[in-house]
């Protein structure tokens, strides 16, 4: 379970099929809810962006600001 954080994706990837992402794309998941430039994947596509992001781990940089 990966909760509350900001990742920021190192380079340009694709998440699937005619789903490509651009280098320094933030990705947001608060309580296992991602959300991409503010707003959530579509519910469909939340278990893809998911799994995607857990089984990637150095596509990324996590950049999750402490308050």
């Amino acid at each position: 379970m990966i909760q509350n954080i900001v990742y920021r994706l190192k380079s340009d990837a694709l998440v699937g099929p005619n789903m490509p992402l651009q280098k320094g794309q933030e990705i947001e998941i608060v309580m296992d809810v991602v959300y991409i430039n503010g707003f959530p994947v579509p519910p469909v596509l939340q278990n893809t962006f998911y799994l995607w992001i857990k089984n990637n781990p150095d596509l990324f940089v996590n950049v999750t600001k402490k308050w």
